[in-house]
């Protein structure tokens, strides 16, 4: 099984004051799937975590790739007036580029599972024919 994951989900795995960080860490020791994210998101998790949390999420982050655990990827070019497209649809939350990055790569690769702390925003975002993307850190009913 594949997983997109936000920002919030890496910070909060990494970061053990984060008031998501114990269902975080639950979901992600029990998962055996591939996480996919983007460069997006890895730029602004680290942006977020303090050196010692870097530096762990890095370990990590390339032993991941090792064992094809983690794939990290990005938008083409080609793809910038897409990714426009999704931040002016959403434009009312607003959606930043993160989140414009892994709703295109949802699309693209065409996976609707992701691990978010954001339910709020992940919650109104659609995949094509208004599929919802199913949350697997907390379940929003249906």
């Amino acid at each position: 099984m594949k997983i997109l994951a936000d920002t919030g989900y890496f910070v909060a795995l990494f970061s053990p004051k984060d008031h998501h960080h114990a269902r975080c860490k639950a979901f992600f020791s029990g998962f055996k799937g591939q996480t996919v994210t983007t460069w997006a998101v890895f730029s602004e998790v680290c942006f977020l975590l303090n050196a010692t949390q870097q530096k762990a999420f890095f370990t990590w982050a390339s032993k991941a790739q090792t064992l094809n655990h983690l794939l990290i990827e990005s938008p083409p070019a080609e793809a910038v007036s897409a990714l426009w497209a999704l931040m002016d649809r959403y434009e009312d939350l607003p959606m930043d580029f993160c989140d414009a990055s892994l709703v295109y790569l949802a699309q693209q690769l065409k996976i609707n599972k992701m691990a978010t702390t954001d339910v709020r925003d992940f919650t109104v975002y659609r995949l094509p024919a208004n599929k919802r993307f199913e949350h697997v850190l907390y379940p929003v009913p249906t």
